[in-house]
């Protein structure tokens, strides 16, 4: 009875043996694979006795997963500053690429608008000379016509009174002649007396 107690408590001793390895555990980095190639140490029982067995884990069997950069974990205050200042780097950066840009587009369009009233001005200019020579070319014409108007009307007015002189000078005067005579001829055929006034 006391061999088989003894032979199982070896066998319990050997089975954490077995479990439990030899050397320390590195601590690996949380967050970051490695690319080398882990040692991996384990204690196998065999009939001679303990056999420590080294196996070198293959770097293809670590699966390399593309993840981005995980945020870092502040510990200390000089830590926060510096995640503050580069965030603020990068928001100012992004703040003054978006200036930059609205600045771009401002000035666009003022150009833009520029050019635009500067055609619509020489435009409106062009249509202005070119309704004032119209104006000018109109009102010629209209005092031409006025001053043809005005001579026309001063000749007619000077043959009107020319002819109605003449009629009231001569041609009244051989009128009553005529008359006169034609009285005379009639007296003189038919022997009228001629009456004392």
């Amino acid at each position: 009875m006391r061999k088989r107690g003894g032979a199982s408590g070896k066998s319990r001793a050997d089975r954490t043996t077995f479990r439990k390895s030899p050397l320390p555990a590195t601590p690996t980095p949380t967050g970051k694979a490695s690319s080398e190639p882990r040692d991996l140490r384990f204690t196998a029982l065999t009939s001679s006795g303990r056999k420590t067995v080294t196996m070198l884990a293959s770097p293809l069997h670590v699966p390399t997963v593309t993840t981005p950069s995980p945020q870092r974990t502040v510990g200390t205050i000089g830590d926060l500053k510096e995640l503050f200042s580069s965030r603020s780097c990068a928001a100012k950066r992004i703040l003054d690429h978006s200036h930059s840009e609205i600045v771009k587009e401002l000035e666009a369009s003022r150009v833009r608008l520029s050019k635009r009233l500067k055609l619509q001005m020489q435009t409106c200019q062009q249509l202005s000379e070119e309704v004032e020579k119209d104006y000018r070319k109109m009102s010629e014409r209209i005092t031409e016509n006025m001053e043809l108007m005005k001579a026309s009307y001063t000749e007619l007015i000077t043959e009107a009174q020319a002819s109605a002189s003449r009629v009231c000078k001569v041609t009244i005067l051989e009128l009553a002649q005529s008359l006169e005579k034609a009285i005379d001829s009639l007296r003189s055929r038919y022997k009228v007396p001629l009456t004392s006034a």
